[in-house]
């Protein structure tokens, strides 16, 4: 008996890890056919499992070697080809050769930046951080973009945010192999759970989604995208406060 409850302990996070594939094995499919309403949503919805996985392999204390590389490869499918097929497949009706080269482009990036993050991993290199722009975060936006296109197109016929698409990719994918480092915002919610500031902010999220559900992933992708920034800038001013003293 005790030997079934440690299995099934140890299979709940690749189960979650399971569930994050194929909400990106859905988003691929429902692209291919030409579900472009359903597919983004797909990847928000692999973001939540994304996100606990890990989480449960640590709080169940069933953390393993084949989890990392599950939820690596999970992450390659779910947040690095479905966001390029989404590229692909809204690009290429009008340019079908840069859909491709600009899909290709998002995907090689994605798989250098989880190579790299595993490899940074394994050197113990700190949890509060990412070094670039993580694959969950270029997914995500890529995903918000196409969901807000869709509400604009739909609620006041003016959904041309798609035409940004070909340099949002380029952005995204150069902020996935760059040096900037991001905030781990698991880490940071773990770290605030308790604050009033954080409890009103999330409260806010929570009610705006409820009102306009395609708006706020945008604002808050954003929002993370932005927070890198702001880091730079925070980070040079404490420099040079340092070097006056």
């Amino acid at each position: 008996m005790r030997k079934i409850f440690h299995m099934l302990k140890m299979a709940v996070p690749n189960i979650c890890s399971m569930a994050n594939l194929g909400c990106g094995f859905g988003a691929a499919i429902a692209v291919v056919n030409g579900r472009f309403d359903i597919a983004p949503w797909f990847i928000m919805i692999a973001m939540i499992f994304d996100a606990y996985d890990g989480k449960l392999a640590r709080y169940l204390n069933a953390t393993s070697k084949l989890g990392c590389e599950l939820d690596s490869f999970c992450d390659v499918t779910t947040f690095g080809i479905a966001p390029a097929l989404l590229i692909g497949g809204i690009i290429s009706k009008d340019h079908p050769i840069m859909g491709w080269v600009l899909g290709f482009t998002f995907v090689l990036a994605a798989v250098y930046r989880l190579a790299r993050f595993n490899v940074m991993q394994a050197d113990g290199d700190p949890h509060h951080e990412y070094t670039g722009l993580a694959t969950t975060g270029a997914g995500g936006m890529i995903a918000a973009l196409v969901i807000l296109n869709g509400y604009l197109t739909g609620s006041f016929n003016a959904g041309r945010v798609i035409d940004f698409m070909p340099v949002v990719t380029v952005v995204l994918s150069l902020l996935m192999v760059s040096r900037m480092r991001f905030p781990n915002t698991m880490d940071f919610a773990d770290r605030q759970f308790r604050s009033p500031l954080y409890a009103s902010i999330l409260s806010g999220g929570v009610l705006l989604f409820a009102w306009v559900p395609q708006v706020v992933p945008s604002l808050i992708f954003t929002g993370y995208i932005a927070a890198g920034f702001l880091g730079i800038v925070k980070r040079r001013v404490h420099l040079r406060a340092a070097h006056k003293l």
